[in-house]
């Protein structure tokens, strides 16, 4: 592999404008999750029927942030890393690729580490959006456990489209690769209702709990091992089976 084949998957992202689109759904929930908590008391005003339990503080900002990320965001992420790696020997395209290369490596690789890099900056620049807009709307707070919660949800969220990228490369198929981390996220989702199970679901991971005295690696590395897990076994098929076999004529 050289330096080309990156800067061509660069060029993909940029001139797509995925990495755009991207970018700004991060920092568009980056503002808008944080205003939203932060003048909810005067969104709802003095209704009679909706009684606030307390008023909210920078806690509630960052939840309000990490849920609407970890699952309207992480998808979008996931279905364009998705896009990015998936190969027909149908499509023209997937014709040029799988006529001219036999390394699975070689093929897909570049692709699914451009795709976590551009996810990682995008959900870096989100949460570096949130976390000063914490501070701006709700004053000082303990920075180490929101930096340690937002890590989580963004090493989270790339997982999670790496993934999805490794099963579209290995299918063929964007489509197959949204489904099945679309029904494993619903079966994490169903799972978690069991008390003892929930902190080593990967949806923990992408919507951890923003406590102040609460947080600590020994949480984080739990709900991210699985996922890792999954994902390190997902690119070993993807990166290890053969594209097409070579005939030799005897």
């Amino acid at each position: 592999m050289n330096r080309t084949v990156f800067r061509v998957e660069w060029y993909r992202w940029l001139r797509t404008r995925r990495l755009v689109a991207l970018v700004a759904a991060f920092v568009l929930f980056g503002f808008v999750s944080l205003l939203g908590a932060k003048y909810l008391p005067d969104l709802i005003g003095h209704s009679s029927e909706i009684q606030l339990l307390r008023v909210p503080d920078w806690r509630d900002g960052l939840q309000q942030y990490v849920k609407n990320t970890g699952l309207l965001v992480a998808s979008v992420a996931m279905i364009l890393a998705a896009q990015a790696c998936a190969l027909r020997s149908t499509d023209p395209i997937g014709i040029y690729y799988f006529s001219r290369e036999i390394s699975p490596v070689r093929l897909y690789l570049p692709r699914i580490l451009v795709a976590a890099a551009v996810i990682a900056v995008a959900a870096s620049i989100g949460a570096a959006v949130a976390l000063y807009e914490c501070w701006a709307l709700f004053g000082s707070y303990p920075l180490g456990p929101a930096v340690g919660s937002l890590t989580v949800q963004a090493l989270a969220v790339v997982s999670f489209a790496v993934f999805a990228a490794a099963l579209a490369a290995r299918f063929g198929s964007a489509g197959i690769a949204a489904g099945v981390t679309a029904v494993v996220y619903v079966g994490c989702l169903l799972v978690s209702a069991v008390p003892s199970v929930q902190p080593y679901l990967p949806t923990t991971a992408l919507q951890p709990a923003i406590e102040a005295a609460r947080w600590s690696p020994a949480d984080a590395a739990k709900s991210l091992l699985a996922l890792l897990i999954a994902t390190a076994l997902a690119l070993t098929a993807a990166l290890t089976t053969p594209i097409r076999a070579i005939r030799t004529v005897a």
